[in-house]
């Protein structure tokens, strides 16, 4: 009877220690991305999804969004195209773990904070040049995390000044937007991000920081690519006169 005893203690115990936590894992993992009931940012409002599809699209979604649009489904190919085709990170995550998520977000999720709600539209050159700091490694982030370039790399600072790990950032901002891209870099929802940087989050001037400068790198790419494009042209037609 002891011994009955005392393995029930040590399951409940193991139980709770391992207990899944939808409202952290979705501030985590989701937040970054989506909201609910706030409308759409970096991917879909997700207020109403589990009236909207059933629930087991929405396992096979969650778990590996990749595989439900190379089968041909419908509605998954129609949701990436209209998100300019982002590929949301697959969630290791077990069945009743994604109905926990998805009996949050019927729910109405959890209150989500913005943050550091400043357009890096409104930065100056000094926070631009702070951001490129940052980015580079030149000053140290608060809380210990990795300078982007590690990882990364952006404009200029091409494949051999950065990092390969991660995709080039140039268009970062064009891509995930002013709010979308301040929610990817404060809490990162790709795995290998979340890992380097658990505990060491960026504050949020670091945060705005680091956007303004992608905010700059992405509109000097852009001129850039525009440019090329110009030149290419105007060398195909002085190609053709002679």
């Amino acid at each position: 009877m002891k011994r009955l005893i005392i393995l029930s203690l040590i399951l409940g115990v193991t139980h709770q220690a391992f207990a899944f936590e939808a409202p952290a894992y979705f501030e985590k993992s989701c937040g970054s991305c989506h909201t609910v009931g706030r409308g759409d940012d970096v991917g879909p409002d997700l207020k109403g999804v589990t009236e909207r599809r059933t629930r087991e699209w929405l396992h096979q979604f969650i778990q590996s969004s990749q595989s439900v649009i190379q089968s041909g489904d419908p509605v998954a190919n129609e949701l990436f195209a209209k998100f300019k085709n982002k590929k949301m990170p697959d969630q290791d995550l077990a069945v009743e773990e994604i109905d926990a998520i998805l009996d949050l977000i019927k729910n109405g999720g959890i209150s989500q904070t913005a943050g550091d709600s400043r357009s890096a539209t409104t930065s100056t050159p000094e926070d631009v040049t702070k951001g490129e700091d940052f980015f580079l490694g030149r000053i140290s982030f608060k809380n210990g995390g990795a300078p982007c370039v590690s990882c990364h790399s952006v404009s200029e600072y091409g494949p051999l000044g950065g990092g390969v790990l991660g995709p080039n950032l140039t268009q970062a901002y064009s891509k995930y937007e002013d709010k979308g891209l301040g929610r990817a870099i404060k809490k990162p929802a790709f795995r290998v991000m979340k890992e380097i940087y658990s505990g060491k989050e960026l504050t949020d001037d670091e945060v705005f920081a680091v956007k303004s400068f992608l905010y700059k790198a992405d509109q000097q790419g852009s001129q850039n690519i525009d440019f090329e494009k110009k030149f290419i042209f105007l060398g195909g037609v002085g190609v053709v006169v002679m």
